[in-house]
């Protein structure tokens, strides 16, 4: 139960952050982008959005890459002691 609980902490951190950057985009002009009519402000508007999500996600894969890899390397050394 608790590992439920920090998986849905961590989605709703993650969609707060997520909320929050798209609120202050659109808040500080970002809504033009998208009421302009103009396909290619829409689809720049967007693209936009999309990108900040698959950077985040990439840098978080990347982070738990560098976290399991440096755990095997620890796993090594202690099977290598005995």
């Amino acid at each position: 139960m608790k590992e439920k609980f920090k998986i849905f902490l961590k989605w709703a951190v993650v969609f707060l952050l997520c909320f929050l950057l798209i609120y202050l985009f659109v808040f500080f002009g970002g809504w033009q982008l998208f009421e302009s009519g103009d396909p290619i402000l829409i689809e720049i508007g967007v693209a936009l959005v999309l990108s900040f999500f698959v950077f985040v996600f990439g840098e978080m894969v990347t982070g738990l890459e560098k976290r399991v890899k440096s755990l095997e390397e620890r796993l090594n050394e202690f099977e290598k002691k005995e």
